[in-house]
C-alpha cells in the first residue's frame, strides 16, 4: 500500500485500496461512480459484472477512507477513476495494470506474480482463512456458483490442520471405554 501512495498517479492508492479490501475485479473497480457508494451502509453498487449486478459490501476502514477522499475532492459524483486522455472512447479508465506494476515493483515484490487479480485472489483466500462460510464468500467475491469460489481458495496445510483440530472438541467425551470393552460372560448371557 506504501508504494502505491508513492506512485506518480494520485489513484493508484484508491486502486489498490479497493483491490485490497474487497477483492473485486479490476474491471469493475474502474467502473465505480462516486454516487455508486452507498458508505452509510457500506456498499457500492456495481451495475456491470461478470455475474450480474450486485452490491459489493464494503469494510468500515475502507468506507472512512473513501468518505475521507469524497469529502476532500468536493463531493463529486462522478468515475472514481476519469480518464485524463481527451481522445479516449469511454469516460472512465480501462487499466490501472501498468500504474499497479509500478507500485508492486517499488514494493520489491514480482510484477509478473503480483497482478491486480492477485489482490481479488488474496482477498477471497483471506476471508477463508478467517472462517468465513463459502456461501458468504461467494456473495462477497461476486462469483456465480460456489464451485468459482473454491477455485480461488488454496489453503495451507497449517490451516487445514488448525481446522481439523477443533474435531478434538466434538470428540471429547463422546466416546468412553466402556462402549469399546467387549461384554464379559455374564453380560453376553443376559442379552
Amino acid at each position: 500500500m506504501q508504494a502505491a501512495i508513492a506512485d506518480q498517479d494520485p489513484l493508484t492508492w484508491l486502486f489498490t485500496a479497493i483491490a485490497m479490501g474487497t477483492g473485486m475485479r479490476h474491471s469493475e473497480i474502474l467502473r465505480i461512480r462516486w454516487d455508486d457508494i452507498d458508505l452509510a451502509n457500506r456498499r457500492i453498487y456495481i451495475g456491470q459484472a461478470k455475474a450480474g449486478q450486485r452490491e459489493q459490501p464494503i469494510p468500515p476502514n475502507l468506507a472512512a477512507m473513501l468518505q475521507k477522499e469524497h469529502a476532500q475532492l468536493g463531493e463529486p459524483s462522478g468515475w472514481l477513476f476519469p480518464t485524463s486522455r481527451a481522445d479516449a472512447k469511454h469516460s472512465h479508465r480501462q487499466q490501472m495494470s501498468e500504474q499497479f506494476r509500478r507500485a508492486v515493483t517499488r514494493a520489491k515484490l514480482d510484477p509478473s506474480k503480483v497482478t491486480p487479480h492477485v489482490m481479488r485472489h488474496t482477498a477471497i483466500t483471506s476471508l477463508i482463512k478467517e472462517g468465513v462460510d463459502l456461501p458468504t464468500v461467494q456473495r462477497i467475491s461476486g462469483h456465480k456458483t460456489l464451485a468459482m469460489v473454491l477455485r480461488y481458495t488454496h489453503l495451507s496445510d497449517d490451516h487445514i490442520d488448525q481446522s481439523v483440530a477443533k474435531l478434538d472438541t466434538a470428540f471429547s467425551g463422546a466416546f468412553s471405554q466402556e462402549l469399546h470393552t467387549p461384554p464379559n460372560e455374564n453380560e453376553r448371557s443376559a442379552a
